[in-house]
């Protein structure tokens, strides 16, 4: 109980941070150890683009999943718009994003929602386009382009998206392309 209390006073300081992009991380920092498969990986994905930095930290000092579980119930709750009528909006658009993510972007044995391009979908939604472009090195698949008009509402890390995102096929796996950096970003692992 004084654990839960304590968890409590953490998240509810947490509630008064201001909100910040989190630190670039990779998966293997944003894997929690010592709880079960379903809580310790569950700041991996978008979770990780929608999280502070303060509550990624918070989560990774975490000691048991009971505290994961009422972190987790924390996080989503401080999200609501509307704490007092049924439902949190934010949460079951997260999950149904998740859901469809999942169903068209999973590859190479990893959820559609831990990809680049689940990641990029569920936060922001679907795209306003989509295009392909011919890739400048010679045998190179081609990159797929999305589009986010301007007027694009915020997404769920309360940010605009930004009006183009890259992906292109490395192996198995399809990640975000920068352009004039020939290193793609970070894979899952």
């Amino acid at each position: 109980m004084a654990r839960q209390a304590a968890a409590l006073l953490l998240l509810g300081a947490l509630g008064a941070c201001g909100s910040g992009a989190p630190s670039a991380r990779s998966t293997a920092d944003l894997t929690h150890p010592f709880l079960g498969p379903d809580q310790s990986s569950w700041l991996i994905g978008p979770v990780a683009q929608i999280a502070t930095q303060e509550e990624i930290d918070a989560y990774l000092a975490l000691r048991d999943e009971a505290e994961a579980t009422l972190f987790i119930e924390q996080f989503w709750a401080r999200r609501d718009p509307n704490p007092d009528v049924p439902g949190n909006p934010v949460r079951e658009t997260f999950d149904a994003r998740s859901a469809e993510a999942d169903r068209m972007y999973s590859e190479a044995g990893f959820r559609g929602r831990r990809t680049a391009r689940g990641t990029i979908f569920v936060v922001y939604g679907p795209p306003s386009g989509m295009d392909f472009e011919v890739s400048s090195a010679p045998g190179s698949p081609p990159i797929e382009v999305w589009e986010y008009k301007a007027t694009a509402p915020l997404g769920l890390d309360g940010r605009k998206p930004s009006s183009l995102y890259r992906f292109i096929k490395r192996g198995d796996l399809t990640v975000q392309y920068v352009p004039r950096d020939p290193v793609p970003l970070q894979r899952p692992e």
